[in-house]
């Protein structure tokens, strides 16, 4: 069993470090999009996240001005759609939400087969 101070102790030591923290290039290909948006503003929060670029075939640019105006050290960017080597020059991380939009019509286990209704 540990003592109040013992576990004083080990809390305030695991507030400091002697190494730099590490730092990373995200990029989010499917960013306009409904899951899109909110994954892009959680990353720009990350304190592990460095940069942030922003792509869609429509959209990014907007989304990447919205996001941008979080107040964390990251710098976002934001790329149209014909500028995709661009938005994934010196990446480290891609992430992909983007897929095919669920049409209103089509029934619920006929939405995971692409052009299927």
């Amino acid at each position: 069993m540990l003592s109040r101070s013992a576990l004083r102790s080990l809390s305030s030591a695991r507030l400091f470090s002697s190494s730099a923290a590490r730092q990373s290039r995200v990029a989010v290909l499917g960013a306009g999009g409904g899951i899109g948006q909110p994954l892009s503003l959680l990353l720009k929060s990350d304190p592990l996240v460095s940069s942030l670029s922003l792509y869609d075939i429509k959209g990014a640019p907007g989304v990447a001005a919205d996001v941008s105006h979080v107040d964390t050290p990251s710098e976002v960017k934001g790329y149209a759609a014909d500028q995709l080597d661009q938005a994934l020059e010196d990446v480290q991380v891609v992430v992909i939400p983007a897929g095919v939009p669920r049409k209103v019509s089509c029934p619920f286990p006929r939405t995971t087969i692409p052009y299927s209704c």
